[in-house]
């Protein structure tokens, strides 16, 4: 079975694509993976077949970009969808490339729709694949809007118009650049396509709403490299003395709160080792307590800190949730207040921090909450069972059960 894997967006869209395409590979498939050129790095280091779109994440990630907006005010803005460029027809045609011959293309939603009309127009099995609920329902409003609360008849009718509204500011310049391809026009291509659900059912279950085209399989983790090695000064920091908190927001662009807000953290975490990372990392100095490095994977690290302080993107909000410790969520945009909110509501995680009112004492204060025995035994119950789940697994049954 040839499976065509398609997505726009930073590392940690990247990671789950490639984990995916790994599981494929291990079971006898033929995995493709067509993304943005930032993931030829992970793709190449694990030999599968990669196709870059046209675009440079980094440039939406710029101040004032679309990406830098949604950041620096909190959501989706106006200007964030006006400025968003893409480059449709050159989209339309890699992905067509690297689908010839498919069974089954998958799309995340960003490319999702450009993924899921080549799928028609080659005649394989769509696929929209999902790091965060979006699907409408009763439960929840959709995740991608935040910490929404609305009544709760109001949240169905909301995911509905999430779900056109994502279609319709797209729809026609997807369907221009289809007639430029001599293609004809396509309705929304997501429409009754299957849904996968990239996140542990332990984090967020299936609401009893949802129909049956949508399924959970848990959240799709990269093994752990055999070969990776922490730096010798990293090791030698964490046995230097107590389990350190770690600090660090992914991939996030800085914003014109950062400086006050690492002020605030390290003011609030002052007494205690530090590990900052990212752009968590930027302009402050190392010391005897505070440990600047760059990248470390989240599996090897989490187990050996005290609290995780994030942003609670997807992958990290999973990673911290299996790891077994607690969370101090400082949630910025789009769907990471959704993210915080559950798991605080799990019951491993400080009540969320406001990363535009940095707040010394409430740092000290969520400290503090994730200290108890209470949060920290939660945290380990359920990050065993988290660590448990096999994601990856569940989505290539669900793959091989659509093409079958």
């Amino acid at each position: 079975m040839k499976v065509t894997l398609v997505s726009y967006g930073s590392l940690g869209d990247d990671v789950p694509l490639v984990a995916l395409a790994l599981g494929l590979r291990d079971a006898g498939h033929q995995p493709v993976i067509v993304a943005e050129q930032g993931a030829r790095a992970l793709t190449a280091e694990h030999a599968l077949e990669f196709h870059a779109l046209a675009g440079d994440i980094a440039e939406l990630m710029r101040p004032g970009a679309p990406i830098a907006q949604a950041v620096e005010a909190g959501r989706l803005t106006l200007g964030s969808f006006k400025n968003y460029r893409r480059d449709d027809r050159a989209w339309l045609e890699t992905i067509a490339a690297a689908a010839a011959g498919s069974d089954v293309v998958v799309g995340m939603p960003v490319a999702g729709c450009h993924a899921l009309a080549v799928a028609a127009d080659i005649g394989a099995r769509p696929v929209i694949a999902e790091l965060q609920p979006l699907a409408p329902t009763r439960a929840f409003a959709p995740s991608g809007l935040g910490d929404v609360r609305v009544p709760r008849a109001l949240n169905r009718m909301l995911g509905r118009v999430v779900d056109h509204a994502g279609w319709a500011m797209m729809a026609r310049s997807v369907n221009r650049a289809r007639r430029e391809l001599g293609l004809p026009r396509t309705s929304n291509p997501t429409r009754g396509a299957r849904r996968l659900g990239a996140w542990s059912p332990t984090l967020v279950p299936p609401p009893d709403d949802w129909p049956a085209n949508v399924s959970v399989t848990g959240a799709w983790r990269l093994p752990a490299s055999a070969r990776w090695r922490p730096d010798p000064a990293l090791q030698a920091f964490l046995d230097a003395g107590e389990p350190p908190v770690y600090v660090g927001f992914g991939s996030m662009p800085s914003f014109s709160g950062t400086r006050p807000l690492m002020d605030a953290l390290l003011t609030g975490l002052a007494g205690r080792r530090v590990i900052l990372t990212g752009s968590a990392a930027e302009r402050v100095a190392a010391s005897e307590d505070v440990f600047v490095t760059g990248f470390v994977p989240h599996d090897w690290l989490f187990p050996r800190c005290a609290a995780i302080v994030h942003h609670c993107g997807a992958g990290t909000t999973h990673a911290a949730l299996a790891s077994g410790t607690p969370s101090i969520p400082v949630p910025f945009t789009l769907d990471q207040p959704f993210w915080a909110r559950r798991l605080h509501d799990l019951g491993v995680a400080s009540p969320p921090l406001d990363p535009r009112r940095p707040d010394p004492d409430a740092v000290r204060a969520a400290l503090a909450h994730v200290r108890t025995d209470r949060v920290r035994e939660r945290a380990a119950d359920l990050g065993r069972q988290v660590a448990a789940e096999d994601g990856v697994r569940a989505a290539v049954s669900a793959l091989e059960d659509l093409s079958g």
